[in-house]
């Protein structure tokens, strides 16, 4: 087959530093390629031809002008333009489409795979009719988005794909047009990499260390993991948490000012000002104080290579999110060995398997998320146990191999 994978016109595809979603597209067209012609449209803009890998895959570059030059100007005007209408626009990188749709023409793909910019889908059909289209939607956009306009895009699709039950689930209950066609995918993590990091074990070692990998943004709950912290600490003076990943507070519009979760939409005081407007220094303020201080270490943004090493010296997984699609993080961790603390939420509990890999809580949950953190730092034993499950589970269901051995099966079109 003739594939194409259409990445997010805001993501990095390229290694070394891959966002989540640039990673998925990447993992998965590299398992594709010994099998089938795979190209990857990348903005040229965020992925710079000098890290391209020598690795099959024909990577386009496709400019996204005067998308950001616009969109940077809209954004200078909140309050005229509301940002979550322009998100929601099907003129949204609309500019990027186009220049995608230019290279479709001819018949040159049986499979176009289209990430989470629904809006582009008219506009390749428009150009090239004769290719099959998949959707694959690693967020909630589908059921956030107006149904009309969402229903007008979905025509004509041949498949859609969620990255949890979760997602697939939502999709099918508001759009019940792809009923027949609209199933998870779940991501993956390369277990050559993040089991053999873990190798040697952690022996005997008293558990001390939790971590977190992610973005440090409101919709992801850092506040609240501080908080369950700092009940940590005043228990376990020698507790300590590592927050990895960049810090960067992500747009209102993308999450928060449209979910209709309200235990979401109330992370807007993150945003407006009743309790911060800047995020990261609200995190670090609160992280210097009380039985926190000392206790947690910023890394930032590291590269994926480094990431199975920074797994394997902690002893606990969280995430706190109150969104989440389905939660990456919370595989590697479980493929290094290491007990997964998660809330309840999103495509997290097809993930962790309560007491038996890890747990899972309400998400804003502070001495319940502190309770099981306490249990998982309890002894060398509890974290082995659980991590051993975890282990276990993340290598029969989570990997990239069996993402892309789905996808093929999808294209060829076999349903489990």
């Amino acid at each position: 087959m003739r594939i194409a994978f259409v990445a997010q016109p805001i993501d990095p595809v390229l290694p070394p530093r891959q966002n989540s979603i640039g990673l998925i597209i990447r993992h998965t067209a590299l398992r594709l390629v010994d099998r089938h012609q795979v190209t990857v449209f990348v903005n040229g803009r965020l992925n710079a031809r000098t890290d391209l890998p020598d690795d099959g895959i024909d990577y386009r570059f496709v400019s996204d002008w005067p998308d950001t030059p616009v969109l940077n100007l809209l954004g200078k005007y909140p309050n005229y333009v509301p940002q979550d209408r322009i998100v929601r626009s099907g003129l949204y990188y609309g500019g990027f489409a186009r220049a995608v749709a230019r290279q479709l023409r001819g018949g040159r793909f049986d499979w176009v795979h289209v990430l989470n910019f629904s809006n582009f889908l008219p506009t390749f059909r428009q150009a090239e009719p004769r290719a099959k289209y998949a959707l694959e939607m690693q967020c909630e956009w589908l059921t956030q988005f107006p149904a009309l306009d969402v229903r007008r895009r979905l025509r004509g699709v041949d498949l859609v794909t969620g990255s949890s039950g979760y997602i697939a689930d939502l999709i099918r209950r508001a759009h019940p047009q792809v009923e027949g066609h609209c199933v998870p995918l779940y991501n993956g993590f390369e277990p050559e990499r993040f089991t053999a990091a873990a190798g040697s074990g952690r022996g005997d070692r008293l558990p001390t260390t939790v971590i977190f990998v992610g973005r440090l943004s409101p919709e992801k709950g850092l506040h609240t993991l501080l908080e369950a912290m700092e009940l940590v600490c005043r228990q376990r003076p020698d507790a300590r948490l590592e927050l990895v990943g960049p810090q960067a507070t992500l747009p209102l519009e993308y999450i928060v000012g449209i979910s209709a979760d309200p235990r979401v939409r109330q992370l807007s005081a993150y945003y407006d000002g009743t309790v911060c407007s800047d995020y990261q220094a609200y995190l670090r303020q609160r992280a210097s104080e009380g039985a926190l201080a000392g206790r947690v270490t910023f890394v930032g943004s590291v590269p994926q290579a480094e990431l199975p090493r920074l797994y394997a010296a902690a002893d606990v997984l969280a995430n706190p999110s109150f969104s989440e699609s389905f939660g990456m993080s919370l595989v590697e961790g479980m493929a290094t060995g290491m007990p997964a603390v998660a809330t309840r939420i999103g495509g997290m509990p097809e993930i962790v398997v309560p007491g038996v890999t890890g747990f899972l809580r309400e998400a804003g949950d502070v001495e319940g998320l502190a309770a099981d953190l306490l249990e998982c730092l309890s002894s060398a034993a509890r974290r082995n146990e659980l991590g051993a499950a975890g282990r276990e589970r993340a290598l029969e269901v989570f990997t990239w191999e069996a993402r892309a051995r789905r996808l093929e099966r999808l294209f060829e079109g076999q349903r489990d």
